[in-house]
């Protein structure tokens, strides 16, 4: 501890004797409790250790995800939050504006209105199929366009601008999605600073991250294509990016640096305790509407096994509650599984954690023609705690390449009755996995991952 308080009082000096600031741009950050956020917040968190001071720029209002005011109390001092105006483009973020009544996520699922018989009642005068058809026409084609954040984005070069010259910022670092962060980045860049341009996700490679609408769709590429001709460093989430990106883009695509981003073994630390008495496996994340049944019915066929029934096997599902609980339990009805499956709600990072560590293994369930080009966040955590992943995806992906290179991967591929035989396996200890490829689950630690963005903004900087 003494070794790592000499080193964060070195790199405050640093940061004192020179300008070594950088503004993280992003409108997903503490105290959001979501998966897009800890990638920014992680960097912000731990980068002062490397010398430089995050300024972060984010949104004053928060519309769709619930909470975790921990996070702030988490951040070092050297960490500042500056906020932008933000209006969803919505008929809530509008009344809301006006002085209406707060109608985000978070405020309505505290206090969610009711009748007079107690029901719930709609929090939107779009009644009518054929009213709600005309509004979303209206926000996909004119009014969210590149997307919703673009009012945020509008404020945010303001603001971004002024910091700029105040505070003689040299480096910006923008991660997206959305689209609007990388007109964000390109404005600030052309007000003088450099731009470290971050990928969550391949913007305009999917339909489910692209707009339908052909004019915007054409317009979110144009900015893709920008943000990858012109920023002075392109990071991405997933290995594969650059690869994509080269095939839709030609040269201004190739060159990436692949980032993973990394569990914060400090919580893991503080996590740490005994083993459960009842095994389990663990989901975290949302479970979403395009992942497939294979896992759900091999779960099913396991446990219809006198064997595996007689060791009390459970799965947790982690996540935002009523969207899990919606989703799922139609398809745990219909395969009877309502004893075996327990439905947690969100969480701070240190109990979830602490629920992994304690699971016979992870589970990773999007299906076998899904998301193939993709790091998932719950992967990534799994992976750097060297936890077994009992996984359901494509041959190849990202996702089976680094469980593969971490050799934590147990792969239900083949027939119904092949995936239930290895999970039946594995849950009773008859499939063992070698030992953990220990430098590659290094590869996941938030260490790792801010080391890394230092040595990018240390280059980029170094250009000056």
């Amino acid at each position: 501890m003494r070794a790592r308080n000499d080193q964060v009082g070195s790199a405050r000096a640093s940061i004192c004797t020179m300008n070594r600031c950088v503004l993280i741009v992003t409108p997903f950050f503490a105290p959001q409790n979501h998966a897009a956020v800890f990638r920014a917040y992680k960097l912000a968190q731990y980068l002062p250790q490397y010398g430089w001071k995050p300024i972060v720029l984010t949104v004053d209002t928060q519309y769709e995800y619930n909470e975790d005011p921990e996070l702030l109390t988490r951040l070092p001092a050297e960490v500042e939050i500056v906020k932008a105006r933000y209006i969803e483009p919505t008929f809530r973020g509008v009344r809301m504006a006006l002085g209406g009544r707060n109608r985000t996520f978070l405020a309505m699922k505290v206090a969610p209105p009711s009748g007079p018989d107690g029901k719930i009642i709609s929090q939107s005068p779009l009644h009518t199929s054929l009213l709600l058809r005309t509004y979303n026409y209206l926000l996909s084609h004119y009014v969210q366009v590149p997307d919703a954040f673009w009012t945020w984005a509008s404020a945010a070069i303001v603001v971004g601008k002024k910091l700029l010259s105040d505070r003689n910022i040299p480096l910006v670092f923008t991660t997206a999605s959305p689209y609007s962060s990388l007109a964000i980045g390109r404005s600030l860049q052309r007000a003088g600073a450099k731009w470290v341009c971050d990928f969550r996700d391949p913007l305009t490679y999917t339909q489910r991250l692209s707009s339908e609408v052909s004019r915007v769709y054409h317009r979110q590429r144009n900015m893709v294509r920008s943000a990858l001709e012109n920023a002075d460093a392109v990071t991405v989430l997933s290995s594969c990016y650059g690869s994509i990106y080269s095939d839709m883009f030609g040269s201004c695509g190739a060159n990436t640096v692949f980032i993973p981003t990394g569990i914060d073994t400090e919580l893991l630390e503080e996590s740490a305790g005994a083993e459960g008495h009842r095994p389990y496996l663990i989901f975290t994340g949302e479970f979403l509407p395009d992942y497939d049944d294979t896992f759900f019915e091999a779960f099913a066929a396991a446990l219809g096994r006198t064997s595996v029934k007689r060791i009390g096997l459970k799965l947790l599902v982690v996540g935002t509650l009523q969207l899990n609980r919606t989703r799922l339990m139609p398809l745990v009805e219909r395969l009877g599984l309502n004893e075996h499956i327990e439905f947690w709600d969100q969480m701070p990072q240190r109990e979830v954690y602490r629920l992994v560590s304690r699971a016979r293994a992870g589970v990773l369930l999007p299906g076998s023609r899904a998301y193939w080009w993709t790091s998932f966040a719950k992967m990534a955590d799994f992976i750097g705690m060297r936890k077994p992943v009992v996984a359901v995806v494509p041959d190849p992906s990202e996702a089976r390449s680094a469980l593969t290179r971490s050799r934590l991967g147990v792969f239900l591929d083949g027939s119904a009755a092949e995936c239930a035989d290895k999970l039946t396996q594995f849950v009773l200890g008859e499939y063992r996995l070698p030992s953990p490829n220990e430098s590659e689950c290094d590869r996941y630690t938030v260490r790792q991952q801010v080391r890394s963005f230092a040595g990018v903004f240390d280059r980029v900087s170094s250009s000056l």
